[in-house]
């Protein structure tokens, strides 16, 4: 089967087509700046550029129809029709208990539409493309593999807020997590590269990068993870100042007489790694400040280390204890130092990192009898979402939603 893999943001469509029989990716690209008049193509056949070109792109739609006229372009032999697409999925970001990998059908997108707020920078590009599309190809199944759907075995008790139950059960406030995609694939290779029990392990993923997330993964299912109801909670990421306690909102609007919208732009325009730090949310630009001698800069970089470790304690106690922790994401593959400072802290596990290693950025940065094995790797969250919509298109069941028990734990 050859399955397009389709990756969508506010101003930007990245594809790739793969051939899952092997697993292979035939090709790929990035479309850039949609909705300029100059907007960047990047399309590659296998390994080789055939397209870098800039073009007037208005819509997320001409994106779309500038993907799908590369692929059946005879010049480049890749379809010689939409037809022997398989099936098309896209890593989805938000549809409340329609969460999963699941058909896109009417249904799960009125569910989209519903949590159009709570994603706005991703929900509505998505649906547009996604209806492009089901224009196009009426005939190929499309499957959402959302972000939250590998957080679903989470515990009830683990999901909730100790807001009243109208707004969990009316208005569906309650923990989500995201980066499901990219933590699915990095538990799964840990437990494959350690050959570690299926039934028995405990894993901790660390998604470090401008988003951060980490997952506490215990017998093959996320049991808890950082972020929560958006993509703002859990760590202090690039923009996003992290868990905060939300009377710090009103106690801010009084005193500067601004409106919660304009209170949420300053958090995300002036938050975050970006605003403690005095430069920008990107940690290379943060460590070249600290080595300048900014005090700022270390602060940022300190507290955003500190929130890592944070979870890693708390996600330990749910676990009752560690196999293994894998890095991943931009920060968590190339920044020997902060894996160095994260790990230094669980030498009363048995952890003994390998400094060589480590600096090498290899795939297991831990001695060989470490007590807990440390790992570096690179995501496939499109592989993922390949997967998956092979699975749905093969098993077009889905299971039902969940229930939400406000129950204690045991």
């Amino acid at each position: 089967m050859k399955v397009i893999v389709c990756n969508i943001g506010s101003s930007s469509l990245k594809f790739q087509l793969l051939d899952m029989e092997s697993e292979q990716r035939i090709a790929r690209g990035s479309i850039e700046r949609v909705g300029s008049g100059n907007a960047t193509l990047q399309f590659w056949i296998e390994e080789d550029k055939v397209v870098a070109s800039e073009d007037s792109i208005s819509t997320q739609r001409e994106a779309v129809r500038k993907v799908l006229n590369f692929l059946t372009d005879s010049e480049n032999s890749l379809l010689s029709d939409l037809k022997e697409v398989g099936g098309v999925g896209f890593k989805c970001v938000q549809a409340g208990e329609k969460n999963g990998s699941v058909l896109l059908d009417d249904p799960v997108l009125e569910a989209m539409e519903y949590y159009r707020d709570l994603a706005p920078a991703h929900n509505p590009p998505y649906l547009e493309a996604i209806y492009m599309f089901r224009d196009l190809i009426p005939e190929v199944p499309l499957v959402g593999v959302f972000e939250p759907g590998f957080h679903v075995d989470v515990p009830d008790y683990a999901r909730i807020y100790g807001t009243p139950h109208e707004w969990i059960e009316e208005y569906g406030v309650r923990k989500y997590g995201y980066h499901g995609a990219s933590h699915r694939f990095i538990t799964g290779e840990t437990v494959r590269i350690l050959s570690l029990p299926l039934e028995n392990h405990r894993v901790i993923s660390c998604h470090l990068g401008g988003s951060s997330s980490l997952c506490a993964y215990k017998n093959g299912v996320s049991i808890d993870t950082s972020m929560g109801f958006s993509p703002q909670s859990g760590l202090i990421q690039g923009t996003r100042v992290g868990d905060i306690d939300p009377f710090v909102f009103p106690y801010i609007m009084k005193k500067k007489s601004i409106t919660l919208e304009q209170a949420l732009l300053e958090c995300s325009q002036n938050g975050g790694l970006a605003g403690l730090s005095g430069t920008s949310g990107d940690m290379r630009d943060i460590k070249i400040k600290i080595r300048e001698g900014s005090k700022r800069a270390l602060l940022a970089r300190s507290k955003y280390i500190y929130d890592i470790k944070r979870y890693i304690g708390e996600f330990l106690v749910l676990m009752e204890g560690l196999d293994a922790i894998a890095f991943t994401g931009g920060i968590g593959q190339k920044d020997a130092e902060l894996r160095s400072d994260v790990l230094s802290s669980l030498g009363f596990l048995g952890v003994q990192l390998d400094e060589d290693r480590n600096a090498a950025h290899e795939t297991i940065i831990t001695a060989p009898d470490s007590a807990v094995a440390a790992l570096v790797l690179e995501t496939d969250e499109e592989m993922i979402v390949a997967r998956e919509t092979v699975r749905v298109i093969d098993s077009p069941r889905r299971a039902p939603s969940r229930s939400l028990e406000c129950g204690s734990p045991s």
